[in-house]
């Protein structure tokens, strides 16, 4: 009689760790559903905000095209720097020129200003003169780690081409003539003296390391 009695006892253990169990696999299939889900969503809205940032320049730079197309016409009255305004996420800019990497395949605009919002939707000059002007024009933008705006830029090497449309509908090639890391505190890469030349220095973040930034620069060709 004690030995059905432990026996049943077995018994009903044995079926309570089973279902404890059954459940626990259960639970972890639906944690590794949502953790899926999550992170389906987290890609789909972030491939859409890349979408929406890519047609903003997209239409900034038709925009600066027409622009720059009709500047010389006497019935076409903007003023491409002053009144050609944008308003976007709190922020007032003007699209002062465009940037082309025939290499990395992009287009983009120019902003006069810079901002983290701004940085979503063109590439943005935080120092030096306007495009094609005497001196070091410096442009940032972001490194999504894909191949939008910066994100290739480690990929240029020196005598590589980057064209710089301006205001005035001018594009000069300028040609890569160095390319190295630096820490973000540096400020080396924004100095003003370029013996009377056009210097281009683009920036962007380091793609593994956050608190260094990929610098490139660039000379026009005369």
């Amino acid at each position: 009689m004690n030995q059905i009695i432990c026996t049943n006892s077995s018994n009903i253990e044995f079926s309570n760790n089973k279902l404890k169990k059954k459940y626990f696999y259960k639970f972890q299939f639906y944690i590794l559903i949502l953790i899926t889900a999550i992170l389906v969503i987290y890609y789909v809205f972030f491939r859409y905000s890349l979408y929406k940032s890519e047609k903003i320049a997209t239409e900034l730079i038709d925009n600066f095209n027409i622009a720059t197309l009709y500047s010389d016409n006497s019935l076409y009255t903007a003023d491409l720097v002053n009144k050609d305004i944008y308003f976007y996420e709190g922020n007032n800019f003007s699209v002062i020129g465009i940037i082309k990497i025939p290499k990395l395949n992009i287009v983009y605009p120019i902003s006069s200003e810079i901002s983290n919002n701004l940085l979503k939707v063109a590439t943005c000059r935080f120092y030096g003169p306007n495009p094609n002007e005497v001196g070091n024009l410096c442009i940032a933008a972001h490194n999504y780690k894909n191949d939008s705006f910066f994100s290739n830029l480690h990929l240029l090497s020196n005598g590589d081409l980057i064209t710089i449309g301006d205001t005035n509908g001018t594009f000069l090639d300028y040609m890569v003539y160095d390319t190295y890391k630096s820490d973000s505190t540096n400020l080396d890469c924004i100095n003003q003296n370029t013996n009377n030349k056009k210097i281009i220095t683009l920036v962007t973040c380091n793609r593994f390391d956050n608190h260094y930034r990929t610098i490139v620069k660039a000379e026009a060709i005369q």
